[in-house]
């Protein structure tokens, strides 16, 4: 668990300006594809690379980096779990001091982030595991 806290921290910490960011600059924009703004697709790479380098650090841990892609999904779990209450905690903030409301927008969206992020962990832990000897 220690492992994950600095990713998760940093997936938490950069998702939350991100948050602050993109609602100050995102308007309704005809170059929007879904009502999606196209600066809100680059959000994909935070939870990418907090994943990313944090599975790879646990690895660097293990003695003869060996990971097995349960091991893997674990951590990248905690991981996320640590940056999604952070990032959760930042629109919560956001929420109580904006004056429109952006509460069925978000929550939407929040579901996204997780199926998001679960598909992620995926894709990252399959790349860290080591092949299995014995089928």
């Amino acid at each position: 668990m220690k492992q994950a806290w600095p990713y998760g921290v940093l997936i938490g910490v950069l998702s939350g300006i991100w948050i602050f960011v993109i609602q100050k600059f995102s308007g309704s924009s005809s170059e929007s594809f879904l009502g999606i703004s196209w600066m809100e697709y680059l959000s994909v790479f935070i939870p990418f690379l907090g994943l990313y380098f944090g599975i790879a650090n646990y690895k660097k841990t293990l003695p003869n980096r060996e990971l097995s892609f349960f091991r893997a999904f674990v951590q990248g779990f905690m991981i996320l779990l640590i940056g999604g209450v952070l990032a959760g905690l930042a629109t919560a903030i956001l929420l109580q001091y904006e004056r429109q409301p952006y509460m069925d927008e978000y929550m939407g969206r929040i579901g996204g982030a997780l199926l998001l992020g679960i598909v992620l962990n995926f894709a990252v832990s399959l790349w860290f595991m080591n092949r299995p000897r014995h089928l």
